[in-house]
């Protein structure tokens, strides 16, 4: 693997750069360590190992139930999978995998460019920035908050939005992890939905606090029910009182349910239109002593631009109970960059800052000012994302529309242009009418799952329960890990099962996979999919 990415690298370099280089790896014999090295060894028996396997808990306890159940299946997407692998079928690069959580490729937020290399030009760069971000910047972000909605004016249970309220991050998924430092105890429990994000799932158990899942259902047309979410809180708060009453100087409790809106992997989008649930989650978080984590990095790849998912915390009465995630990795092709911001209540603010200072001092200047420039309240700002962001959710949609097309046939494709567009590109992978015909079929037994057509985002969800039983190449396929590692065989295809989101349906055979793919790309894919599928009897 390492040799293959190594190749990868010298390509990019000499076709960048017109130079050759060398890569100078060391070695690691124990006969050179020294004697604080081995003892640090021999007490983490695991740091040696390369594969990216599930790390363990610190605390040395088990996984809660959803991470047990997961960490089989998180090995296996990385580590166990490769043994089906042959080096007689083609590899697919990195970012051309159906597995991938990298956005659409695109160029960066022309403003937020801008603003780097201004940053770049500044006479002041030796100084040590706040740990917070500066002043200026942060009243960046409060003008472009006040201008989707949050109130700036004090009212009754609400001290109205300041710069005390924001904090830069590396990353929002630097900033739940910070938040979960501040806000767990050992044995407290982080409550996702399931299906999640599932690093968000894996992260709070490294910091020693557990998950919990709130299964959508598709009655509800998996969004979160709020009298699901009253029911699931006092069971686990119920089942915590009983494992642990008296046996710590603490009571563990459900301290913080996460809401990702836009949903991940679903792409379902709280906006103004079903705001009735958002208010729901707000009142019983309220009740019952629960933070909302309101995760909104997918908030401007919503596909109806006129209707963005709608941050809990606009809602005064939640502000105090809501921690907001804002950040540039989705929506403005700066995902290199890690960078985000978090809204939350002034004493959260200053924990996230204390976490901050303790560890790294600070957070890069560039970051914050690269997000100050992607979130603002200047009219300039508003107009220049209005020109970036719909041509590129045009194209996303088109793209779910070409992965649909190969999915479940063309003829699912009602408007004409698209059809069109769908049929040119498709034989311009091909060259063949005849190979056309074939992929735009659809794979048969393969569908979207239903009730999950995304309304925001890239990815889609996929079902193959249909060819549950069926074989070939003496696999079985009777599970997504065994589907996962019959199309590995067959085509070097990755994907996230099911089980590695907690998908709440336990008998069904499902994928996560990314439409942001080049075009080329993505049929790729689909086509290697297709003949696989096919050969299953």
């Amino acid at each position: 693997m390492r040799n293959n990415i190594e190749y990868k690298l010298k390509k990019v370099v000499k076709k960048t750069l017109g130079i050759n280089i060398t890569i100078n790896h060391s070695n690691s014999d124990e006969i050179n360590y020294s004697g604080a090295l081995s003892l640090f060894v021999n007490e983490n028996k695991d740091i040696k190992n390369e594969k990216n396997l599930l790390p363990k808990r610190k605390d040395g306890k088990s996984f809660s139930r959803p991470l047990k159940e997961m960490e089989p299946n998180f090995n296996f997407f990385n580590v166990g999978v490769y043994e089906y692998g042959s080096d007689s079928v083609k590899e697919i690069l990195e970012y051309d995998g159906l597995h991938s959580g990298t956005p659409m490729r695109t160029k960066p937020f022309p403003p937020c460019i801008k603003r780097i290399k201004s940053t770049l030009n500044l006479n002041n760069l030796y100084w040590y920035p706040s740990c917070v971000g500066n002043i200026n910047a942060r009243q960046d972000i409060v003008n472009y908050l006040v201008r989707e909605g949050f109130k700036l004016e004090k009212q009754t249970g609400y001290d109205g939005l300041g710069i005390e309220n924001i904090v830069f991050t590396c990353s929002t998924t630097h900033a739940y992890s910070l938040i979960l430092k501040t806000i767990a105890h050992n044995e407290d429990v982080i409550l996702l939905t399931g299906p999640n994000y599932g690093i968000f799932a894996i992260i709070p158990e490294l910091t020693s606090a557990h998950v919990e899942i709130l299964n959508l259902e598709e009655e509800d047309g998996f969004y979160v029910n709020p009298s699901k979410l009253r029911k699931r809180i006092d069971e686990i708060n119920k089942d915590l009182v009983k494992k642990y009453k008296g046996k710590l100087d603490y009571q563990p409790r459900v301290v913080a349910f996460l809401n990702i809106n836009p949903h991940n992997p679903l792409g379902k989008v709280m906006n103004k239109k079903n705001r009735s649930i958002l208010e729901g989650i707000g009142e019983v978080c309220l009740e019952k002593n629960v933070f909302v984590i309101d995760d909104l990095i997918y908030r401007d790849l919503t596909f109806d631009t006129a209707n963005l998912a709608l941050p809990l915390a606009t809602m005064p009465r939640y502000f105090n109970n809501t921690i907001s995630l804002f950040g540039l990795s989705k929506a403005y092709g700066l995902a290199s960059i890690r960078a985000a911001f978090v809204v939350a209540p002034y004493p959260i603010v200053r924990a996230l800052a204390n976490e901050i200072a303790h560890t790294m001092d600070s957070i890069p200047v560039l970051q914050v000012e690269a997000v100050a420039a992607g979130f603002n309240g200047k009219d300039s700002r508003y107009k220049a994302l209005n020109n970036y962001i719909k041509p590129i959710i045009k194209e996303y949609q088109y793209r779910y529309n070409l992965l649909k097309a190969l999915v479940e046939g063309i003829d699912k494709i009602k408007d004409e242009e698209t059809k069109s567009k769908i049929y040119d590109d498709v034989y311009d992978f091909t060259n063949s009418k005849e190979k056309t015909a074939v992929l735009l079929k659809g794979i048969n037994g393969v569908m979207i799952r239903k009730n999950t057509e995304p309304d925001s985002g890239f990815f889609a969800i996929l079902d193959f329960t249909s060819i549950k039983g069926k074989q070939n190449d003496n696999i079985v396929i009777n599970s997504d890990r065994d589907l996962l590692a019959y199309l590995y065989k067959k085509g070097k295809i990755r994907f996230i099962m099911g089980s590695n989101m907690c998908w709440p349906i336990k008998d069904e055979i499902i994928a996560r996979v990314t439409f942001s793919l080049d075009k080329k790309a993505l049929i790729n894919n689909m086509a290697i999919i297709n003949k696989s599928i096919g050969e299953l009897k």
